[in-house]
C-alpha cells in the first residue's frame, strides 16, 4: 500500500505541475489571439503550405472536443479540410506523372518534319524509317498523337 500511495502522491505531483503551465500556456494564447484580432481587425490569416500541413497534421490526432476547444486561428472543420486535401495529395498529387515521359522535342520536331515532306507516308513508314535510318526508337501510336496539320498525312 505505501508504494501506491507513493507512486499516486508523485503522480499528483506531477499532473499539478502540468496543469499549472498548461493554464500559463493558454493565458498567453489568449493574449496572442486578443492582439492578433487587434493587429488584423479580426481579417482571415492567410497560411503557407507547410504551415497547412503542420496544423492539419496535429490537428488531426485530437478529438472533436479538443479541436472545438484548441483551434483558435481556423475553425476545427477547416483542419480537417486541409487535412483531406494532404491526405489526397499524397495519394492522387497531380505532381506525380503518370504514364511514359514525352519523346524530347527534336525527335518530335523530325517527325512532324517528315510527316510534312512526305505526305504519302503513314504513321508506321515514319517510325519504320527513325528505326532503321536513324535508330530512335518510337511507337507508331507516338507518331499518330503528336500534332500536325491536319490531312496532311494518312493513317
Amino acid at each position: 500500500m505505501t508504494l501506491q500511495f507513493i507512486i499516486v502522491m508523485i503522480a499528483s505531483a506531477i499532473n499539478d505541475r502540468l496543469q499549472r503551465k498548461l493554464d500559463y500556456v493558454e493565458e498567453e494564447r489568449r493574449i496572442l489571439q486578443e492582439q492578433l484580432d487587434a493587429a488584423t481587425g479580426g481579417k482571415k490569416l492567410s497560411f503557407t503550405f507547410d504551415q497547412r500541413r503542420r496544423l492539419a497534421t496535429a490537428g488531426k490526432l485530437l478529438t472533436p472536443e479538443e479541436r472545438q476547444e484548441c483551434c483558435n486561428l481556423v475553425k476545427p472543420a477547416t483542419i480537417l479540410d486541409w487535412f483531406r486535401q494532404l491526405d489526397a495529395r499524397k495519394c492522387y498529387s497531380s505532381d506525380a506523372r503518370r504514364g511514359r515521359p514525352p519523346k524530347p522535342k527534336d525527335v518530335r520536331k523530325l517527325v512532324i518534319e517528315m510527316a510534312l515532306a512526305n505526305p504519302s507516308w503513314g504513321y508506321t513508314e515514319i517510325r519504320d524509317a527513325l528505326r532503321t535510318g536513324l535508330g530512335i526508337e518510337i511507337d507508331r501510336t507516338t507518331v499518330a498523337n503528336l500534332p500536325t496539320f491536319p490531312g496532311s498525312w494518312r493513317a
